[in-house]
């Protein structure tokens, strides 16, 4: 297949296809003339890549992975997907923690806009710097 069939079953451009290509991501490439000729392991290819790409992987990581065009490194792969999986859980947790920091704050603030009495009058009246500072002894 020529690449504008690649790229109409893939869904990547025949630009970012060329460059797959380029990298050495899809192995040889037959020609004909001046037309490159895909067959259907370079489309499998492609379509890993582009899977790979979506859950975060950046070419210059699935380089080591996919380079020749050969049959990826599946264990190898595995264990880099558990890395990016292991890091997605930490920055959950991270956001998480922020997200509370931010509904305490929150809290503090609408309890000073509307004057309740259980809102903390130091914390109210206190500048930004020293508001923050009240908030994290807490």
């Amino acid at each position: 297949m020529h690449i504008g069939e690649l790229a109409r079953r893939t869904g990547a451009s025949a630009k970012a296809i060329r460059l797959y290509e380029e990298q050495g991501l899809l192995g040889p490439v037959p020609r004909q003339g001046v037309y490159r000729l895909y067959g259907e392991r370079h489309l499998q290819q492609v379509l890993l890549i582009r899977q790979a790409q979506s859950v975060g992987f950046r070419l210059a990581e699935l380089h080591p992975l996919l380079a020749g065009g050969e049959e990826p490194d599946w264990p190898e792969l595995y264990q880099r997907l558990q890395g990016k999986r292991a890091a997605l859980r930490a920055e959950i947790r991270r956001l998480q923690r922020l997200d509370a920091q931010l509904g305490r704050i929150g809290e503090e603030i609408h309890a000073c806009i509307a004057g309740q009495p259980q809102a903390d009058q130091a914390l109210c009246a206190a500048e930004p710097a020293q508001r923050s500072a009240l908030l994290h002894e807490a």
